[in-house]
């Protein structure tokens, strides 16, 4: 193993801890209601390890080659990343979901207020 065999590991990360950050800082999620996003973020990460497991068992993903990925696999065909990626997949989308939630309240509230 290199150190480019962790590139994509280490942008997943990366990226999970740059979206905690803006998390932290406005309070949308984890900061927010740490319980609810920590008990959504494990069931949509376990919905979707479920259905790639499925995928995998019908012959529809298979693991490819890259240079970019560890090669260790938890599963036949179920890379170290996939589970990593799924969790960064619900927290960003639960982040983003919060921050247009709350940028459309702003819109309201600003359009609601006498000229």
């Amino acid at each position: 193993m290199t150190l480019l065999s962790f590139a994509y590991l280490g942008a997943l990360l990366g990226s999970m801890a740059g979206t905690a950050i803006i998390d932290r800082r406005l309070r949308l999620a984890l900061w927010h209601d740490p319980r609810r996003t920590v008990v959504a973020v494990a069931a949509s990460t376990l919905l979707l390890l479920v259905w790639d497991l499925v995928a995998i068992s019908i012959d529809l993903f298979r693991i490819g080659e890259s240079a970019g990925m560890t090669g260790i696999e938890l599963a036949p065909h179920m890379p170290l990343e996939e589970p990593v990626f799924l969790v960064f997949l619900s927290y960003v989308s639960i982040v983003l979901w919060r921050l247009g939630m709350r940028l459309v309240a702003s819109r309201r509230t600003r359009s609601e207020q006498p000229a």
